[in-house]
């Protein structure tokens, strides 16, 4: 039986590990799941963002001639957007809830319906904010 091989595109030494533990299961997935993913990806990342990564990307590879499947590429790069995205939401909820519940006084309930996110989640950083800000 045959080896079967896996490339993985260059990285940065600096790129953290949870990205190319994450970049290596998607190199093993099939193609029709890796598509799957990819368009995924696509419809739940911001365009335009984190553009200086992927050229970053594009010319470690044109500098080390390896030629790795195009799908690893898109989803490397996709994949720092979308951890970018997810960053960034995650802080805008945070200073949302924060307005909302520590300065404007309002319930969780009231946040909740508000922002259209799911009370228990709201009541956490509610708790959150009051472990802390006392």
């Amino acid at each position: 039986m045959e080896k079967d091989y896996i490339q993985l595109p260059p990285m940065p030494s600096d790129t953290p590990t949870e990205l190319v533990a994450i970049v290596w299961i998607y190199v093993k997935m099939e193609e029709p799941e890796k598509v799957q993913i990819l368009d995924f990806i696509r419809e739940n990342v911001k365009p335009g963002t984190n553009e200086g990564e992927k050229e970053k990307l594009m010319e470690l590879m044109e500098k080390s001639k390896l030629n790795p499947s195009p799908y690893v590429e898109e989803f490397y790069s996709l994949m720092q957007e979308l951890i970018g995205t997810l960053i960034a939401q995650a802080c805008e909820m945070s200073a949302c809830i924060y307005q909302k519940y520590c300065i404007e006084e309002k319930s969780t309930k009231e946040i909740s319906e508000a922002i259209h996110v799911p009370q228990d989640a709201v009541e956490l950083m509610a708790q959150y904010y009051e472990k802390n800000m006392k």
